[in-house]
Parts: C-alpha cells; sequence; structure tokens
C-alpha cells in the first residue's frame, strides 16, 4: 500500500500521525509532504520518505499556513499530475487548505484525519478572552473554520476519539457515525518506566502553552501552590517570553524549553506525576506516554479527557479549571508511601499497554487505508 501523507508541519512524535505510528506499518510506504519537519534532524523509518516544498508560509492563525500550502502542493503536483498515481490514498493530516479539494481530481481516494476541530480551539480562546481579544480570536479563526468544515463534507474523515468525533458531527452538521477512529498509541518499547519510588522532579507538565486552549494560566497557579509547598517541577515545552518571565518567578521551576524526543523520555521517567491544565484535548498523547511511563497522568475534564483517563483511574480527571482541586490530587498521589507509588505504576503501565498500545492504532489506521480502497 502507497499513501501520500500532506501536512503543513511534520511534528515528527507529536500528533495524530507521528513517525513511530507510521513506522508500526512497515509493508505501508509513507511519502510524506510537507514544508517544515521538528526536529530537522529527526530519523525518518525505512517505510517513510520526505518531500519538503520550500517557502515561508507565514502564521498559522487566519489561514495562511494551509492556504500556502495547499497552494504550493498543487503548484508543484497538478491534479493531473503523473506523481499522485503513485498512491492508493491520500491522507490530508490536520491541514485546511481549500486548493486541497483539487484532490479529488486526481482519481485517488482522500481521507481527512482530524486532531482537533479548531471550533472548539475558537470556543476556548473565546471563552478565556475579553470581549475585544475575542473579536480577534473570531478574526483568526474566521477562515480556518469554514474549511474544515467544507473539508469534512467532501473527503472522508477520521479522528482520534469519540470525543472528537461527536464534537466534529455536531459544530461541522456531519453523521458521527461516518466518522472513522484511530486513538493515538503509546510506544511502550520506548516509553518505559525507571525507579517508580523516587523521581528527581515531583510533578512536569508538557507541550506549547501559547494557545489559551492549554490553559497556560491555570498551570501557573498550580505551580504556584506546589512551589511553595517545595515540590520541584520540570516544564518541558514552548513558552513566550512573557510566559517565561512568569514561571521564572515561582520557586522550584525548572525551565527546559523545547527538549529533544529522548530527552523528552528523560524527563518523564525523572517525574513522579504528569498534569494537564488543557481546556481541550483531541485525545492527549502525553497522558498515555506518562502512564507508559508508569507515572499517573492528572487533567483537566476537557475533550477526551474523560474518554483516555477514566478507565485508568478516574481519579485522574478533574473538573474542568478547578486549580485547586488539581493540587490536591497531585499532592495526594506524592503522599503515598513510595512503595504504594511503585506498585501504582506498575498497574499505570499495564493499563497503557492493554488500553493503548502502537498496534492497536496501527491498526486503525490500516484499516481506514483499506476501507477507502487502499488494498
Amino acid at each position: 500500500m502507497r499513501v501520500c501523507l500532506l501536512t503543513p508541519v511534520l511534528d515528527a512524535f507529536k500528533g495524530g500521525n507521528h513517525l513511530p505510528l507510521l513506522a508500526a506499518l512497515p509493508d505501508v510506504q509513507f511519502t510524506i509532504v510537507t514544508s517544515r519537519m521538528k526536529p530537522r534532524n529527526a530519523v525518518l523509518p525505512s517505510n517513510v520518505r520526505c518531500e519538503v516544498i520550500p517557502g515561508r508560509l507565514g502564521p498559522y492563525y487566519y489561514g495562511c499556513v494551509d492556504w500556502l500550502f495547499g497552494r504550493a502542493v498543487l503548484r508543484r503536483y497538478p491534479a493531473g499530475h503523473p506523481f499522485w498515481k503513485n498512491f492508493d490514498v491520500i491522507h490530508l493530516n490536520q491541514t485546511m487548505g481549500p486548493a486541497l479539494l483539487k484532490l479529488k481530481k486526481t482519481g485517488v481516494p482522500v481521507c481527512l484525519l482530524i486532531h482537533h476541530p479548531v471550533s472548539a480551539d475558537l470556543d476556548v480562546a473565546l471563552q478565556e478572552s475579553s470581549l475585544l481579544r475575542g473579536l480577534l480570536w473570531r478574526l483568526k479563526y474566521f477562515l480556518l473554520r469554514r474549511w474544515q468544515a467544507r473539508l469534512c463534507h467532501e473527503f472522508p474523515v477520521a479522528t482520534v476519539s469519540k470525543t472528537a468525533a461527536a464534537r466534529i458531527a455536531s459544530d461541522y452538521g456531519i453523521h458521527a457515525h461516518a466518522i472513522r477512529i484511530v486513538e493515538n498509541g503509546v510506544d511502550t518499547a520506548f516509553f518505559t518506566p525507571k525507579d517508580l519510588s523516587s523521581s528527581e522532579f515531583d510533578a512536569i507538565a508538557i507541550g506549547a502553552f501559547i494557545h489559551p486552549r492549554k490553559g497556560f494560566r491555570y498551570l501557573v497557579d498550580v505551580y504556584r501552590e506546589l512551589g511553595k509547598s517545595g515540590l520541584r517541577i520540570a516544564d518541558v515545552g514552548r513558552r513566550s517570553a512573557e510566559q517565561q518571565a512568569e514561571l521564572a518567578a515561582i520557586p522550584n521551576v525548572r525551565i527546559f524549553g523545547n527538549v529533544p524526543q529522548e530527552e523528552l523520555l528523560s524527563l518523564l521517567q525523572r517525574s513522579s506525576v504528569l498534569l494537564s491544565t488543557s481546556l481541550y484535548e483531541g485525545f492527549g498523547l502525553s497522558l498515555i506516554e506518562a502512564l507508559a511511563c508508569g507515572r499517573p497522568a492528572f487533567a483537566f475534564d476537557a475533550g477526551a479527557v474523560q474518554e483516555v483517563l477514566a478507565p485508568v483511574d478516574p481519579d485522574f480527571v478533574v473538573p474542568l479549571r478547578d486549580s485547586a482541586e488539581l493540587v490536591r490530587r497531585v499532592t495526594a498521589f506524592l503522599d503515598l508511601p513510595p512503595d504504594e507509588r511503585a506498585r501504582k505504576g506498575v498497574v499505570y503501565r499495564e493499563s497503557a499497554a492493554r488500553l493503548y498500545p502502537l498496534e492497536k492504532s496501527a491498526q486503525a489506521l490500516r484499516d481506514l487505508y483499506t476501507m477507502l480502497g487502499g488494498g
């Protein structure tokens, strides 16, 4: 089977179609067409090749990236170009460029995989913003929301959770039963526990917190309470200059910024608890990565968090925006005797391996391609 995967930015280890997932389908040959790969030195699996279309695509908001990426792809390879005949399936990965509608003319089946609907991102931004700031967010998302909705009506849709499927169906007016589910999976051969009874850091938070969807102001509240208690915190991921300055003023917080995948694993293994203040998650890949490392993941009840974490431990799911309760549950776990935390860690890893193996995710992706006629 031959698949062309189109994505404006290839984040090699994040999202619903990270490289480990593609590597878990060794008999599928992937050609990834993108404008940029993060990190640039990521080693591609043997069944994956990457073609980078050069050129600046501008900012994500206002649809600049998606608009320009779609046009760049079709300029390089028009719908009638023999390039497209090399593939059994064309996979649009969280991209909304309206020019990509022309791919229908290739005669090759096309599917759209949505990690999370941009309508949810907009709703959270409006909830977290002043009236004036909210008007700007509406402008930023005006085209993106329209384009994603249009592509949902033109191509078969897949997403990463039942919760996200229900939201896509509700917001864009399509039938939920027609949306295929390709859950995230975790590579338990890579994400493994170390010493479950002791850690260098008491808590860790991972991800880019630039967008209001990630709940940075709630993260700061949690950090302040944990830091006052002398607990050690590892902060990992992209932060604005203003956010870095705010975090630097909180005691016992160590700021790492963006780190390579191997260092991310090491930091997870050296931390006792993962916490998330995200206000919407289509799935939450870092949650199951922490579980695979034998670490509990406490997260606000946002998006698919209930769907993902409650089968492991309902106590992981914290009422939305309740920073005080998140602090309470994190500290309650840290107060447990080390041997009890270690025993629980073994159960968390076993649950992640049983519920969210990478092989299960790969099979769901294969089934999607087969359904589209990819053989």
